[in-house]
């Protein structure tokens, strides 16, 4: 949407939109580039962006093989080392996705709660799993098989996560995320 669109739609003037949307990107929950549009989450590093075109020459399957054996690392990380933050923002991700009233806004939710718990472990390797991740392809099969049950599932699954790393029990998070992404594993291999 374009910026004088979306100020109509939100019956404010632009310079208190553009604002707010300043206040978004200093917080990390946003970032923009001119020409493309506003995104969630932190933009990529250039050597990230360069990793985006990996998932065309891999399967979903392939990249669930990797985010098995790195993401509960990276919840079990993110235990130790997420600030409050980092936390109250995953949190905030993670309720948005649990409200999500399409399978494209919880997807766009669920793809910037894994942005950020990437970034809180602050290692850029982890970050280029979600390089992947963010692939529009990979996204449209995540989003063709997630029901709402699934979505209710998932959230829930996301609230034990967030719980284990607020909680700074490093096994419980890594647990947890392990269970998420069998439970993604599984939706994806029904579809």
């Amino acid at each position: 949407i374009a910026e004088r669109t979306l100020a109509e739609k939100l019956d404010v003037g632009r310079r208190a939109l553009r604002k707010a949307l300043e206040e978004l990107e200093a917080e990390g929950l946003i970032w923009r580039r001119q020409g493309q549009g506003t995104f969630v989450g932190t933009p990529p590093t250039p050597r990230l962006r360069k990793l985006e075109g990996l998932a065309t020459k891999t399967s979903p399957f392939e990249i669930m093989e990797v985010r098995q054996e790195i993401e509960p690392s990276m919840a079990r990380f993110a235990a130790l080392r997420a600030s409050q933050g980092d936390i109250d923002a995953m949190r905030s991700m993670v309720e948005k996705a649990a409200s999500a009233t399409t399978q494209l806004e919880y997807e766009k939710w669920d793809a910037a709660f894994h942005q950020r718990l990437a970034e809180s472990v602050k290692n850029t390797l982890f970050e280029a799993v979600n390089a992947v991740r963010r692939e529009a392809a990979w996204a449209r099969l995540r989003e063709s098989s997630h029901s709402d049950t699934l979505i209710h599932e998932l959230s829930t699954q996301h609230r034990d996560i967030i719980n284990a790393i607020e909680q700074r029990d490093p096994k419980r998070a890594e647990d947890a995320m392990r269970r998420h992404l069998a439970e993604v594993e599984h939706a994806l291999k029904q579809n």
